[in-house]
């Protein structure tokens, strides 16, 4: 092995660990309802974030900005993030591209639900003077259950492959 192939193999390696330290960040971020936290780990600019559900198509980090602060900002909404393992393909020293499972828990208290969610991200990441942003990222439902609660008793209200309409 030479001396550049071992120095691509660790830029290759560095660009992995930026990439999974940049989504643990945004999923942590999420999930303590930084709003500013969550816009920052997206690329300045023209980006394409596609989430099934309320957040849907928005071109801009400024558009999940305010979508997240006034959907997922709410006192009564408490969310879980645990994603991973990742797949993550580094295509060159400042592109990238992943896959990540997700499970999400999402607790409704004032209209007492309790959804889990399961799905895949595909990403696409940008390195921009040494720092990685997400520029892109789809969220594809696999399964979806919500159960409903009153007065101690559990109901369940959905499953599928999709979420409730």
């Amino acid at each position: 092995m030479t001396s550049s192939d071992l120095e691509t193999r660790i830029v290759r390696l560095e660009a992995i660990e930026a990439v999974k330290a940049l989504k643990a960040r945004y999923w942590h971020c999420c999930d303590t309802k930084d709003v500013e936290g969550v816009r920052d780990c997206f690329l300045e600019g023209p980006v394409e974030i596609h989430y099934e559900g309320p957040v849907g198509l928005v071109h801009h980090r400024d558009g999940l900005h305010q979508v997240f602060k006034d959907v997922g900002c709410q006192t009564h909404i408490v969310e879980m993030h645990h994603g991973g393992p990742p797949n993550i393909e580094v295509h060159s020293p400042e592109r990238a591209t992943a896959r990540w499972g997700l499970v999400y828990h999402l607790m409704n208290t004032e209209q007492q639900t309790l959804s889990v969610v399961g799905g895949y991200y595909d990403d696409e990441y940008r390195c921009v003077d040494g720092q990685w942003w997400i520029s892109k990222a789809h969220f594809k439902v696999c399964s979806a259950v919500t159960y409903g609660w009153k007065g101690g008793a559990l109901r369940l209200l959905h499953a599928g492959s999709s979420l409730p309409g």
